[in-house]
Order: structure tokens, then sequence, then C-alpha cells
């Protein structure tokens, strides 16, 4: 059982990934092995491993009751994933990925990402006119926070040997975008053991990936935060005015 005390309450994860929040058990959507299979590096692990094998779980609007009449109000949704330390064959175990929708100005909407235990690599590609233009790598350990700007696609890798505890904020204005990244196999780069990275053959004109050292700041937690300012983050439905903060 592995638990993580915050003002917001004490999370508690059991060793199949089923959480729960002050005792009270979350309901989970879980994503499996079989649905992971078009945007791995080596496709072939699903026949090693069985189909139903659970990578990671995700918890949509992890919150308390007394705090939901504020998270509804601004159209905030705040969740929790807890991701599996496991290899997929050679790459290390990873989220789906995704892109979001524009919200205003030819700008997307953007997330922030709280590592509450463990470590993560955090892959960020940006595209234009089909082409990727920008690769970023950000490395998160226990208590960082990561921005994904606005126009960027995102996947987390599990890059520790425990389960990869993860917080995030987001507009609830909006449904992910899969499908680009099932059409190309994954993101630009897939990252494997050892910290090896290898271009995906399905994009073409890659540029140089780059580590970012970049990180969200935080006072106390995501969380806290959120519930002492709820109007310091309009900027998830309103991305123009992360822009005027930059």
């Amino acid at each position: 059982m592995l638990r993580v005390q915050y003002p917001f309450g004490e999370l508690s994860v059991t060793d199949d990934l089923m959480a729960s929040l002050n005792g009270k058990a979350l309901e989970p959507k879980a994503r499996t092995l079989r649905e992971m299979c078009d945007v791995l590096y080596d496709p072939k692990v699903v026949g090693r491993l069985p189909g139903d094998t659970v990578l990671y779980r995700m918890y949509r609007n992890a919150i308390l009751n007394e705090h939901a009449e504020i998270f509804r109000k601004r159209r905030i949704r705040f969740d929790i994933t807890v991701m599996a330390p496991m290899d997929l064959g050679e790459e290390l175990n990873k989220t789906l990925g995704h892109y979001h929708p524009k919200a205003a100005d030819d700008l997307s909407y953007p997330e922030i990402y709280q590592v509450l235990r463990g470590q993560a690599a955090f892959l960020l590609q940006k595209a234009y006119g089909g082409v990727i233009t920008d690769f970023r790598i950000v490395e998160a350990g226990s208590g960082d926070a990561v921005l994904i700007p606005p126009n960027y696609g995102h996947v987390t890798v599990n890059t520790g040997e425990e389960p990869l505890v993860m917080a995030n904020l987001v507009s609830d204005a909006f449904s992910s975008i899969y499908e680009d990244y099932v059409n190309k196999g994954g993101a630009a780069y897939y990252l494997l053991r050892g910290g090896r990275l290898v271009p995906n053959p399905k994009y073409c004109r890659l540029p140089e990936p780059r580590l970012s050292k970049e990180r969200f700041t935080v006072s106390k937690d995501l969380y806290t935060d959120f519930i002492s300012c709820p109007a310091c983050f309009s900027y998830l439905n309103d991305p123009s005015r992360l822009e005027k903060l930059i």
C-alpha cells in the first residue's frame, strides 16, 4: 500500500493501482495493453503479455465533495493517474498520448501535471502542417509540476521503479484527441530502457529532441493551490491569458 499525504487528504494506492481518497474508493478508468498496441515501439509485446494487463488507471474528478462546486463553476477537472512500473519490451510503460483541441486565438487548452510519487518523463511535441516542429523531454520527480503548453501533444512515461502517481488540472470543456497518436504509432520518439530515444519512422523531418528543465511553480500542491485561488488558473480555459503571464 502506497500512501501520499496532502492537505486535501490522504491518497492511498494498492499494488493493483486502485486508489482511494480519505478511505473512499475512487472510480477508475483503466488503460490496458490491448488498447495501447497501436502506439507501442514493439506491438508484439501484446502477444507476450495478457492483453488485459492494466498499464495505468485514471481517476477523473478525484475531489472532495465540499470542493465540487468550486471546480464546477470554473469548469476545471482534477484527476489522478497511477501508472505501473513495467517494461513493454524495450519500451518503458507510458500513456497513450493525446492533443487538446483549440480553445481561443488558435491556442489549444493547456494542462498542468504534478508528480505526487515516482519518476516521470513528459514527452511533448508540437505539430504544424502535419510536421513536428519541436520535441521536448521534461523529467520530473516527486513534487515537480510541469505545464503542457498550448498546441503541444504529450505522452507521460514512468521512468522509475515504483508506481508513478500524478495529479493534473485541466479544463473540463473538451475531450482529448487521441487519433493522431494512434494513426502515427505513438509519439515522434520512443523512450526505451536506458534513456535511449528512437525516432518513430512514421514521422518525417523530425527535429532533434531537447531536454527542457522548465517547471511550473507550485506553492503547496495543485489541488490546494487551485482551491486557494481558482481565478489564478483561468488560463486553463483561456490560454491567451497564459501567453500574457509568460
